[in-house]
């Protein structure tokens, strides 16, 4: 048994015909029929029942789902060969949950002009759901989203960055820069702005028991998006009160526009990220480099508030 037989078997059922498949594999019909003969011979048994339907038997149904494996394997193998020898050059097409394309995307896409200005970066949104089915489909190379929206199945390979610090930002001259800690009630005189995955359980536990047995922190957050961008340009021209991941804000804060809020020493609030990639496949050297990248943008800035 070889891998051209598996392959000359696997044409047979695609095409339902010795001739189709025969002009498919530039060969003889006498040809191919040795060449199933022969595999039939080494399996120990019969593929496919010799009738117009050219039937699989038990035997056939078998060697169909392994042959199946073998060229996705086959083809996966020859394409980690030629990712290998390459390394900066190439496309890569990247899909990042809506806080990752707020924090990643201008960073991201600057480091690649400035240090691999021949790799081509793709980078695309969507929900993560929609994310995994290209992840898979192979329309997406990786995607970069928030942990717990990642299911545990077999195929998925996770690397996690850093935790990236959650806080609270307002704009400059804000009345709540003046406060020395922040509580409920300060927190309570003005619209809150936060995105979903700011807001999950955990961190809603934490911030409640920060802020004293009656706070209820979710009843305070007034606008909530999933477009980063909407939520900082409000905070920015009113005094809704952003909260979320400092990462997004940090453009804004740096110059002067934003200010970070102080919050006690003893809260600790974050949020982590995952890069995801097929379990099966090798990532080619310029998918590395963007993990990298993110990697090291993200462990820059890790250091909780």
């Amino acid at each position: 048994m070889n891998i051209q037989q598996l392959e000359h078997f696997l044409v047979l059922v695609e095409t339902q015909s010795f001739s189709r498949a025969a002009a498919k594999l530039h060969l003889t019909q006498p040809a191919l029929s040795r060449s199933i003969q022969a595999l039939e011979e080494d399996l120990g048994g019969r593929l496919l029942e010799r009738d117009k339907g050219k039937r699989l038997t038990p035997l056939g149904e078998l060697a169909l789902v392994r042959a199946r494996r073998i060229r996705v394997e086959l083809s996966e193998l020859r394409r980690s060969a030629s990712l290998l020898a390459e390394c900066a050059v190439g496309t890569i097409k990247l899909g990042l949950g809506p806080t990752p394309t707020a924090i990643l995307s201008v960073p991201l896409l600057s480091a690649m002009m400035r240090e691999f200005p021949g790799i081509k970066l793709l980078l695309s949104g969507g929900t993560p759901a929609m994310q995994l089915q290209e992840l898979r489909e192979g329309t997406i190379d990786a995607m970069v989203v928030h942990r717990n929206r990642i299911p545990a199945d077999s195929d998925l390979h996770l690397d996690l960055f850093p935790p990236t610090p959650l806080g609270f930002s307002v704009r400059a001259n804000h009345p709540l820069i003046a406060a020395s800690v922040i509580d409920y009630e300060l927190l309570a005189r003005y619209p809150l702005a936060a995105t979903a995955r700011a807001i999950s359980v955990e961190v809603m536990h934490s911030l409640n028991s920060y802020l004293g047995a009656d706070a209820h922190f979710a009843d305070l957050i007034q606008y909530q998006s999933s477009n980063m961008e909407a939520l900082i340009e409000l905070v920015r021209t009113s005094d809704t009160v952003f909260f979320g991941v400092q990462h997004a804000a940090q453009r804004f804060i740096d110059t002067g526009e934003l200010v970070q809020l102080k919050i006690g020493s003893a809260l600790k609030l974050s949020s982590q990220f995952a890069f995801i990639t097929l379990e099966a496949k090798t990532m080619p050297p310029s998918l590395v480099q963007i993990r990298s990248l993110c990697a090291q943008y993200l462990a820059s800035q890790s250091t909780v508030a």
